[in-house]
Order: structure tokens, then C-alpha cells, then sequence
């Protein structure tokens, strides 16, 4: 019974046709070991570990080769075991990573791969690590959040291309009966160049012509481990380390300028402060839609600056993810849609969550949270560079025309008009102003809205603006002195007007967006997209957030923008790498040459794409003009001698193949699709039982895959088909 066992076992497992192309075999090589270097670069595995993986792999690869006429059924059982081993190992990772299983699943395949090569003898093994490779940079590329991933990305199509071309050549030197001697052997090496010239440009065309699905199609969300992470605090403030030594209240001389960090993301705001931060990146963010990235708000205004007044903090503990975000009290709001966003941070930022407003569940390395009534989350710990978290957001979905009927209906809960509305002592020309900029206005949206409107097209935006005294009023100063500010005073500006109409309004920090990068499908955050709006309030919706400040869109109208089509947002950037390099007159006219371009293609896919159907008939015309004319050219191919016959000589090579193989196919003897020509010619001769079909298949061979065919190995093809075909006349 056993002896029976291990010899159905070693027949499954005997050997197929080996794979002799050692080209072949070290171009599979080079691909997979890119691919694995992928993985490993992009935190697959540890250093060490993926060290281990690429000398296991280079180790099996040269086994496989050494051993590939063997049977090798004691390796087979040895790795059938550890792939078990393996897939133990994976499942019991898998239910520690149930919001990310990327990790995982790249540990698993990079194990799959060191197995699988010991056990390549095959052509179709070695097709198969090629499918493996390409897995493992599809997950790499899911890891990457840079465009250093090109670096990878390149190498692997150059090898994986090359691998693809050597086996298909060494397959067709199995099935031909054309010997090559080994002086001809030549590479296309003008034909690689020259089709690489030509897909490169066509490729990042077809690149930046694909649509940007939205993200987050998949259920898992990313965090960091929780590995050395606090599980619980006592701080009940925000921590700025770029601002660590400042007062815990607010000082009565303006607070030092730091050009690495951001002087809001405090306790409170000081509006004196002067200064352009660094263009560095600080995150990256993974979102369907655009939003901003909020901080914290503010609710006391003092005349030049901001306090949070909210001392009292609620906090969210959980054993498990998510945190569920939520105050006591909060009063219920409607018209709202999930927003799954991921944050990857880059620069040490500010103990406070940053995310769309309003963070509902939180994915976070910590067992707690504290948040307060204003919706600041604070962290146990600062955000320190390679932090992963993510937040799922109820964004709101209000339009204007239901923020408008909200006017005279529902309620505000108890105390909220005194807390914000709440305004110091200051001139009444704010107050005038206002009512002349609303008079025309009845509900609290219209006027918000005249106000802001007021404030883009009368003010313009100057980070230049010089400072103002250290007790002077901020909206008095930008309003009637400068006449100019930025973000800051803008913000300010509005949610003060607003409150002498009695208008409940709050001020919130945090950062814009950022740059869509569409080689990467991330947001790029930088410290200049440190920014400030206004929260207005509004019965049945709740918090809706407005900004003023010319150029930036408010948060709410952000999801209308459409970054299906942004791919050609890359010939802008393009443009602005140019245009570096000439002078300001040139580059000016480049950028904004590639900017119209990309906005034109931009425009013509978007209307393509609203008119679909037409689109999807005029692709449909294309596509049948070009089936038919191939057709007519495939018929001409193959024409005979009365019809006129192909000038290329392979062609006419064909042409006569296929003359017999139509020929015979009235016979019941067709040719099957994946029958090579010899092995249709030895399935001929059998059932004619003759051999010229074979000689037939053998001059065909010679003609179509060897040097340029002679008149004389044509005129013998052509004997022989009609010497098959008359065979077949003959036997019927």
C-alpha cells in the first residue's frame, strides 16, 4: 500500500521538458530578486530578513538549474511541509492585522517565492515566478507613498520584458524544426531600443490618460503598531514641538517665529506673529476626495489672537480599533457621507489628530484619545515621522439651498450663541461694515456668504503684510489700516463680522489638502499648507466650514473638485521641472503652455466621459474599420496564384501552409489552435499515413522562422503542399 503511495506520488511528480535557456532563466532571476528588493525596501520584511529571502532565492535558482532533468520528489515532499509551515505562519500573522493585510500577504509571497525556486525545471515554472514578481510589485507599489518606487518599477519592466522575449524565442526553438547555428544568433538590440524609445513617451500618455479611481476600494485601513506607545496620558493641551518653550497662556509679546513648524497648532492663536514657514513635506494622505486636514479650532477671540477656552476633556478608550469619536452632548446633525482618509507622516507635528472634519472612528496606535467640545482630538504622544493612522470622517453633504431653509428652523443647544458669539471690546466700524456688506441678506447662509465674497474681492492676499502693534484690535488693523493679510487675518476677519450679526462662528487651524501627486495617487502636505477658516454654525447641519481667504477653496465645495481625470495634472508638473532650467520669460511661457495643455486633455477626457455612449460607438467604428481592413489584408496575404500573390516571401511562406491546412480542414482534418505546424503535420501524416505533410511543416519552418526564404526552399514548400493535398484527393 505504501510502495503504491510513493509511486503515485513520483508519477505526478515526474519530470516535464526542461527549461535548457540559461538567458531565459537569469532574466527570470533578475526580475524576481527586483521585486523582491521592492518588497523588502518598502518595509515588506525586515533588512535582515530580506537578505535571507534574496540569497535563498539566487540559491534555489541555481539548484533548479543543476537538477532539472531530475525528478527531485524528496525536494517536492520537503517543500510541500514548509509551504505548510508557511501558510501557518501567515494565518496566525493574519489575525494580528486585521485593518491591513498587505503586510501579510508580502510576507507570504516573498516565502512562496525562496520555495517555488527550488522547484524550476519548467518553462511554465519559471512563467509562474514571473507572475509572482509581478504580485510583488503590484503589493510594493501598494506600500510605496513616493515616486522613488520608479526606481524599482523601471529595472522590473526592462527584466521582466527581456524574460518574456528570451522564453517566447526559446520556445519557439522547441517547436521549430530550423536549426540556428550559433554564429547567427542575434539579439535585436536596435529593435529593443528603438520600441523602448517608442513606448516610453506612449506609456506615460496611456499613463496620464487613465482615469484616478477613488481610493479606498478595499476594507483595510492602515496603522501603525502600537508597539512602545503610551496607553494612557494625563496632558489635557497641545504640545507644538516646533514651539516648546512658549507660555501656556497667551503672551503679551508676540511668540518667536519658527519657519519649521506652525505657530496654530497651540492652545491658542497668536495673530501677531510674522513668517513664511519652510516648502517641506510633513504628510501624506490617502483620500478619495480632497478635504482639509484639520487641527483644532478656537472659540475666544481677544483682539489679536485666539483662545480655546474648552478645558474639559472627554476620553476614548478602547481595548480594540476604531476609537469612536463622540462628545456628551453633541447635538445631532444630518446630510453627511463617509471619508476614509490615511495619514503618513513625515516631520515630528503636534500631539493632535489631523483629519476631514468630522473624525468619527480612528484608527490610531493608542488605546485612548481625549477630545474636546471644539472637536480637537489630542494624542498620548506627538506625531512622529513614519506614523501611519487612519480616520473615517462624516463630511457634510449640506447644500446651499438646505443651509438656507435651516434659517428660523430647529434650535442651538444651550449656551452655544454667548460662547460663540462672544466678541471683545472694539470699534463699531466692524459692526457698520457688516451691515452694509448685508443689508441686502435675510438668512445666516446668504449672509456668510455675501461676507466672504466681501472679503476675496476687496482684500488681496499678501504674506508681506506688515506687523501690527502689540495691543492693537487684528479685524480693525486688516480691515481698515492694511487693507491686506493672509490666511489668518481673513479667517478672523469673517468670523468676527459674522458674529456682530449674531451668527454663532468658531475658528479652525489645520492644513489645506495639499498637491495631488497622480504618479502616487497621494496628497502632498507641506508646512506652507498650514491654514486657517471659519466654522459657522447652522440648526439640523451643524459645523459648516467657509474660507475667505483668496485663492483656497472652503472645505465644503472641495469634493466637487474631480481628480478623475488629474493624471494630466503631470504635464504641469513637468512644465514647473522645464521651466527651472531657462530663463524667467521662457519658463514662464513653458509653464504656462504645459499647464493649457494638460487642462485641455484634462477637459476633452472629462467630456468624453460624459458622453460615454457616443464615445464607446465612435471606439466601436474605429475598432471594426481596423478588424475589416486586416481582414482584407489577411485574405491578400494568402491570395493564390490566379488572385495575385504577398511580395514578402515568409508571407507567401504562410499563404501556402495555409492553403493546405484550408485545404484539409474540409476533411475533418483542422487545425487545432494551439497545434504548432509540426505537431498539425505529424496529425496529418497519421491520419494519411504518408510523411509529406511532415516535409511540408519542415520547409514552412525553415521559410517563415529562418533567414529570408530563396525561391528554391519555396518552390519545394509548394510541391509539398500540393503533393499533401493531392494525397488527400487520392484517398477520397
Amino acid at each position: 500500500m505504501f510502495e503504491r503511495a510513493v509511486e503515485r506520488y513520483r508519477l505526478i511528480n515526474r519530470p516535464g521538458i526542461a527549461e535548457e535557456s540559461v538567458p531565459f532563466r537569469v532574466a527570470v532571476l533578475i526580475t524576481v530578486l527586483i521585486s523582491v528588493a521592492a518588497a523588502v525596501a518598502y518595509g515588506g520584511v525586515g533588512a535582515a530578513q530580506g537578505a535571507f529571502i534574496i540569497v535563498g532565492i539566487v540559491i534555489g535558482f541555481y539548484y533548479s538549474y543543476r537538477v532539472r532533468h531530475r525528478s527531485n520528489v524528496l525536494m517536492k515532499f520537503i517543500l510541500s511541509v514548509l509551504l505548510l509551515v508557511v501558510f501557518a505562519l501567515f494565518w496566525t500573522e493574519l489575525g494580528g492585522s486585521v485593518h491591513d493585510l498587505r503586510y501579510p500577504l508580502v510576507r507570504l509571497f516573498l516565502w512562496l517565492q525562496v520555495l517555488h525556486s527550488f522547484d524550476l525545471p519548467t518553462r511554465r515554472d519559471l512563467d509562474f515566478s514571473i507572475v509572482s514578481a509581478a504580485i510583488l510589485i503590484a503589493f510594493a507599489g501598494s506600500l510605496s507613498i513616493s515616486n522613488d518606487f520608479l526606481y524599482f518599477l523601471v529595472p522590473f519592466f526592462i527584466a521582466g520584458l527581456t524574460a518574456l522575449y528570451l522564453g517566447h524565442r526559446s520556445d519557439l526553438k522547441g517547436n521549430s524544426d530550423v536549426y540556428i547555428p550559433a554564429g547567427r544568433r542575434r539579439w535585436p538590440v536596435r529593435g529593443f531600443t528603438v520600441a523602448g524609445l517608442v513606448m516610453v513617451p506612449v506609456t506615460l500618455v496611456f499613463f496620464m490618460a487613465l482615469p484616478r479611481l477613488p481610493g479606498f476600494n478595499s476594507n483595510y485601513l492602515p496603522v501603525s503598531g502600537s508597539e512602545n506607545r503610551p496607553a494612557s496620558f494625563d496632558e489635557n493641551v497641545v504640545r507644538n514641538p516646533g514651539y516648546g518653550q512658549i507660555p501656556e497662556k497667551f503672551p503679551e509679546r508676540p511668540l518667536p517665529f519658527n519657519p519649521d513648524a506652525y505657530w496654530g497648532f497651540n492652545n491658542y492663536l497668536d495673530l501677531r506673529v510674522r513668517g513664511v514657514p519652510r516648502d517641506v513635506t510633513v504628510m501624506k494622505v490617502r483620500s478619495s476626495e480632497p478635504s482639509y486636514w484639520r487641527s483644532t479650532a478656537f472659540d475666544r477671540y481677544i483682539g489679536n489672537g485666539w483662545e480655546n477656552t474648552d478645558k474639559t476633556l472627554e476620553e476614548i478608550n478602547s481595548n480594540q480599533l476604531p476609537l469612536n469619536i463622540g462628545y456628551p452632548g453633541e447635538p445631532p446633525r444630518y446630510a453627511y457621507r463617509e471619508l476614509v482618509q490615511t495619514f503618513f507622516v513625515e516631520r515630528l507635528l503636534p500631539n493632535t489628530l489631523f483629519a476631514a472634519y468630522l473624525p468619527r472612528d480612528v484608527f490610531f496606535p493608542t488605546r485612548v484619545l481625549k477630545v474636546d467640545r471644539l472637536f480637537t482630538v489630542l494624542t498620548p504622544v506627538a506625531l512622529d515621522p513614519g506614523l501611519v493612522y487612519t480616520v473615517v470622517s462624516d463630511v457634510s453633504t449640506a447644500t446651499p439651498e438646505a443651509l438656507r431653509s435651516a434659517h428660523g428652523r430647529g434650535f442651538y443647544p444651550k449656551g452655544m450663541k454667548e460662547q460663540y458669539t462672544q466678541l471683545p471690546e472694539m470699534s463699531p466700524r466692524v459692526a457698520e461694515l457688516t451691515l452694509e456688506v448685508t443689508k441686502d441678506q435675510v438668512t445666516d447662509y446668504d449672509k456668510v456668504q455675501a461676507l466672504l465674497e466681501y472679503l476675496q474681492k476687496t482684500y488681496p492676499y499678501d504674506l508681506d503684510t506688515p506687523k501690527q502693534a502689540d495691543g492693537e484690535n487684528t479685524v480693525e488693523f486688516f480691515l481698515f489700516d492694511e487693507k491686506r493679510g493672509y490666511c489668518e487675518h481673513f479667517a478672523t476677519a469673517l468670523a468676527v463680522m459674522c458674529r456682530t450679526q449674531g451668527i454663532p462662528t468658531r475658528l479652525a487651524v489645520g492644513f489645506d489638502s495639499g498637491d495631488f501627486n497622480p504618479l502616487t495617487g497621494y496628497y502632498e502636505v507641506s508646512m506652507r499648507d498650514a491654514h486657517a477658516w471659519v466654522e459657522v454654525y447652522f440648526p439640523i447641519f451643524g459645523w459648516i466650514s467657509f474660507d475667505p481667504t483668496p485663492g483656497w477653496s472652503s472645505p465644503q465645495a472641495l469634493p466637487t473638485q474631480d481628480t478623475t481625470w488629474s493624471g494630466f495634472t503631470m504635464l504641469r508638473r513637468l512644465g514647473r521641472a522645464i521651466a527651472g532650467v531657462f530663463p524667467d520669460s521662457w519658463g514662464n511661457a513653458l509653464k504656462a503652455g504645459f499647464r493649457g495643455v494638460g487642462d485641455a486633455l484634462g477637459a476633452a477626457a472629462a467630456a468624453i466621459l460624459r458622453f460615454w455612449p457616443l464615445a464607446l460607438l465612435a471606439a466601436l467604428l474605429v475598432a471594426g474599420g481596423y478588424y475589416l481592413a486586416g481582414r482584407k489584408r489577411h485574405r491578400s496575404s494568402r491570395a493564390g496564384p490566379d488572385e495575385g500573390e504577398p511580395a514578402d516571401p515568409r508571407m507567401k511562406a504562410a499563404a501556402l501552409f495555409s492553403r493546405m491546412s484550408d485545404a484539409l480542414a474540409g476533411a475533418g482534418l483542422a487545425r487545432a489552435p494551439a497545434q504548432t505546424p509540426r505537431e498539425y503535420a505529424l496529425f496529418v501524416d497519421h491520419a494519411l499515413g504518408g510523411t509529406m505533410a511532415g516535409s511540408a511543416a519542415a520547409l514552412f519552418n525553415r521559410a517563415f522562422f529562418g533567414a529570408d526564404p530563396t525561391d528554391a526552399v519555396l518552390a519545394d514548400l509548394e510541391t509539398a503542399v500540393e503533393e499533401v493535398i493531392n494525397s488527400w484527393c487520392q484517398a477520397h
